[in-house]
């Protein structure tokens, strides 16, 4: 068993994000490793990226903003795993997953009957993928 870092709330909202990690995470979803991601993402990036969990909506929308709807579907299926599976990103209403899922609905997207139970059945995040009422 290991020990998340803390990071402070004023550095969690200065953090930039990754595109490239974001890319990798969507590659992870399209060639299907998302199983046991803790053998997927080294020790030090588990560490590095787990503050992603709580960055602000703003942050996401510019990160995400150029990619497709399908690469948004991949990131969604890679944070829903990722907060399942990786001790210290746990993020409640506040998870990446809800920010991608509003991003894609303001195109007009929708997620799938199929996608939402495979979130409710693969988190025990009670807010994804809408967040808080």
């Amino acid at each position: 068993m290991s020990i998340g870092s803390w990071t402070p709330e004023s550095e969690v909202q200065q953090l930039a994000i990754d595109r490239d990690f974001l890319r990798r995470c969507i590659n992870l979803s399209e060639q299907e490793q998302l199983a046991d991601l803790g053998q997927q993402l080294s020790t030090e990036e588990q560490q590095r990226y787990a503050p992603l969990m709580m960055v602000e909506r703003a942050k996401w929308d510019e990160a995400i903003a150029d990619f497709s709807d399908d690469e948004l579907l991949h990131l969604i299926r890679f944070f829903t795993l990722a907060e399942a599976q990786l001790t210290g990103w746990e993020a409640g209403n506040e998870s990446p997953v809800i920010w991608i899922n509003k991003a894609l609905r303001r195109r007009g997207g929708r997620l799938s009957k199929e996608m939402l139970l495979w979130i409710k059945a693969n988190s025990d995040n009670q807010y994804l993928p809408n967040g808080g009422l």
